[in-house]
């Protein structure tokens, strides 16, 4: 691990809150092992889920490189254990990447911030439906 803290490991049990939607943090996490969901709620504050992220898959990246606050909620499903990245570390994986790899990155995350729009929109629309 990082001496400077930039890489650590986090342990969260079965419904442990890693971080919530509107959170300002400059970090983001790979799953060690367990399973973890990603949500976000509509108006009324009901749950919509969007994902689970399982080992070895990211999650949090979105406001890392957006410089925005989180856009959903994770909670630890299982025992969940985590690599936590801060900004600090992710600028040092991303030294060894080309300018363009950022780019890329940069731009997966503005077009997975809009489909978490989209699936919130969505969900609103059909509530009034029914």
């Amino acid at each position: 691990m990082d001496a400077q803290g930039a890489i650590v490991k986090e342990t969260y049990k079965p419904g442990d809150f890693i971080f919530f939607e509107g959170d300002i943090e400059n970090h983001f996490y790979i799953v060690e092992s367990g399973v973890v969901s990603i949500f976000t709620k509509d108006q009324m504050g009901k749950r919509i889920p969007i994902c689970d992220i399982v080992d070895g898959e990211s999650f949090g990246e979105f406001a890392l490189i957006s410089k925005s606050p989180r856009s959903a909620s994770a909670q630890a499903v299982t025992d969940v254990v985590l690599v936590k990245v801060s900004e600090e570390g992710f600028q040092q994986l991303l030294s060894e990447l080309p300018t363009w790899a950022e780019c890329m990155l940069k731009s997966f995350t503005d077009r997975l911030q809009n489909m978490t729009e989209k699936i919130r929109e969505a969900e609103q629309f059909r509530r009034r439906e029914s």
